[in-house]
């Protein structure tokens, strides 16, 4: 192994360049090209024993503490964001199974048309695998660098005595110049001397390039690991990937569809339930009830049977279930998203209906569709509704 190249002396952040000073305004190492982008304007120090000594202090007591929790966090990140893709990759699947189960109904002239939705939905499907693809690279180049920092370290970080290593190095700069002079001397004295003494000279600047670039590779741990945990930036980056999931929707129009054949699956995307939030209020007149979308379960009782309004908000997501609803609920309000074709909803009730993709309603005999709800209805007592009065009121 080149004992040159044993440490590392390279940035962390522009690789290809070594590390040249210490930025005294931020505390972190520094190379050329951070002096002229990042840290332009800043104060610098030359790398000695003192500042280095602050760094790696800062290393040993804080930040190399911390990067164990990142592990932890990370770890949830993953397992967070590989639950949510499998649901959409289930999703994707049950979708498609849908598109072609009512394709293979159709005539012959359909085939064109059934491979423009599935590259549609196979689009929308690329995009989240792509995201996770990106947020797993991501967090397994940080738990890379964790391992990588914390294996080295975790048996020798309090035997490291930084100023030892400096001295050593400021010592062995010094001998080196010493030798060179002699090796010199020698030269004029005796060529097969000058020779040895050459090689004696060339392993003493090996020995002291070693020693400078393990100095530099510690404070660039130090640097490195600082980057990890510092305001959570990387977990906000990961999460915000994760809400450019998008589910993945489909409307099967087939029964209506009979004069625009090409129009029998509609494809919409949204951004994944986890960007919904529940609201600050919510106001609608008599005793009411709103469900909002962090709700994961609704046991049967959990819901005072002296209800008779309840709202299901955006991105509600529980699967209705018999009993769930009590039959004291004689008004029940579908927000944007409502998207469960099998749901059991105590009759009589009315209905009123907001920007849900759902088109089937059996056993309805009162319908009110808002402006929001676009999609075409085919049950007879169905009202367009202005929703003056009983009009949900809700605060974000």
């Amino acid at each position: 192994m080149d004992t040159i190249n044993k440490y590392d002396n390279k940035c962390a952040i522009h690789k290809e360049h070594k590390i040249k000073m210490i930025c005294a305004t931020c505390k972190v190492v520094v190379c050329n090209d951070c002096i002229t982008t990042i840290h332009r304007g800043h104060f610098f120090d030359r790398i000695d024993i003192e500042n280095s000594k602050a760094i790696f202090e800062e290393f040993k007591n804080n930040h190399f503490q911390n990067l164990h929790k990142q592990i932890n966090i990370n770890n949830e990140l993953l397992n967070e964001s590989n639950n949510l893709f499998k649901s959409l990759e289930d999703e994707h699947t049950e979708n498609v199974n849908t598109i072609i189960e009512v394709f293979k109904q159709l005539s012959k002239l359909l085939p064109i048309i059934e491979i423009d939705k599935i590259k549609q939905l196979v689009t929308l499907y690329d995009e989240n695998k792509d995201i996770n693809t990106i947020i797993s690279t991501t967090i397994h180049d940080n738990l890379n660098n964790i391992n990588l920092i914390t294996n080295k370290y975790k048996n020798t970080i309090n035997q490291i005595n930084i100023d030892q290593i400096i001295n050593n190095n400021n010592n062995n700069n010094n001998n080196n110049n010493n030798n060179n002079n002699n090796n010199n001397n020698n030269n004029n004295n005796n060529n097969n001397n000058n020779n040895n003494n050459n090689n004696n000279n060339n392993n003493n600047n090996n020995n002291n390039n070693n020693n400078n670039n393990q100095h530099i590779e510690i404070l660039k741990h130090c640097y490195q690991s600082q980057l990890l945990i510092k305001d959570n930036q990387n977990e906000n980056k990961i999460k915000e990937l994760m809400n450019q999931y998008k589910n993945v929707n489909i409307v099967n129009n087939s029964e209506q569809v009979k004069n625009s054949i090409k129009e029998i699956f509609e494809i919409s995307d949204s951004l994944s339930i986890t960007n919904v939030k529940d609201p600050k209020r919510v106001t609608v007149q008599g005793i009411r009830v709103a469900i909002a979308p962090s709700v994961k379960t609704i046991k049967i009782g959990s819901i005072p049977i002296s209800v008779q309004f309840l709202l299901l908000l955006d991105g509600f997501n529980v699967q209705l279930t018999e009993g769930s609803i009590p039959n004291s609920v004689q008004h029940l309000f579908l927000l944007d998203g409502f998207n469960q074709a099998k749901s059991e909803i105590p009759q009589p009730i009315f209905l009123y209906l907001f920007d849900t993709p759902l088109t089937n309603f059996p056993y309805f005999d009162c319908i009110y569709r808002t402006l929001k709800y676009k999609q075409q209805l085919t049950q007879p007592n169905v009202t367009n509704w202005d929703g003056v009065a009983w009009e949900p009121k809700i605060e974000l």
